[in-house]
């Protein structure tokens, strides 16, 4: 297992004992288990055809999960009160 630090919350990954942050590696294997989560819905929506609301379902979530948010980027010459 990984050794954690825990004053400044750093993992130290056994095989290359580097320290990373905790958020960072957590963030990364989130990502990681999301992309297989698309890529096992794309497989099964191509090859069964059986349960394809289940395989849509989780694909559509997770794509949404994966994409950021949209923002409106406000102009800084606009004055306030003017569209």
């Amino acid at each position: 297992m990984s050794d954690i630090d825990s004053d400044q919350q750093q993992w130290t990954i056994p095989l290359t004992g580097k320290k990373m942050p905790k958020s960072e590696l957590m963030f990364f294997f989130q990502v990681l288990l999301i992309y297989i989560v698309v890529i096992t819905s794309i497989v099964n929506l191509t090859i069964n055809g059986d349960d394809g609301k289940l395989w849509t379902a989780l694909l559509s979530s997770s794509l949404g999960y994966l994409l950021p948010n949209p923002s409106l980027r406000k102009n800084p010459n606009q004055r306030k009160g003017t569209p």
